[in-house]
C-alpha cells in the first residue's frame, strides 16, 4: 500500500510493483501481486475508504480518490 501511496500520481505495472515490493524474490510472480491488490481493495471497501485501487489482473494499477 505504501508504494501505491508514494506513486499515487501514476499507474504502476504489475512488474513495477513486483520488483519494488518483493525485490525480485524468485518465489513470487504476478499472481502474488494480484492477490495482494485484491486484499487491499477489499480492505479499503471494508473501512469505507474514499480511496480505491483501479486496475485489472496483469495490468496497471492506480490509487485514486
Amino acid at each position: 500500500m505504501q508504494y501505491l501511496l508514494l506513486n499515487s500520481e501514476k499507474e504502476l505495472s504489475t512488474q513495477e510493483i513486483l520488483n519494488h515490493v518483493w525485490k525480485n524474490d524468485p518465489d513470487t510472480n504476478s499472481e502474488v501481486v494480484w492477490l495482494y491488490i485484491c486484499y487491499l481493495k477489499q480492505k479499503l471497501v471494508s473501512i469505507q475508504s474514499n480511496v480505491q485501487i483501479l486496475g485489472e489482473k496483469d495490468g496497471n494499477f492506480k490509487l485514486t480518490k
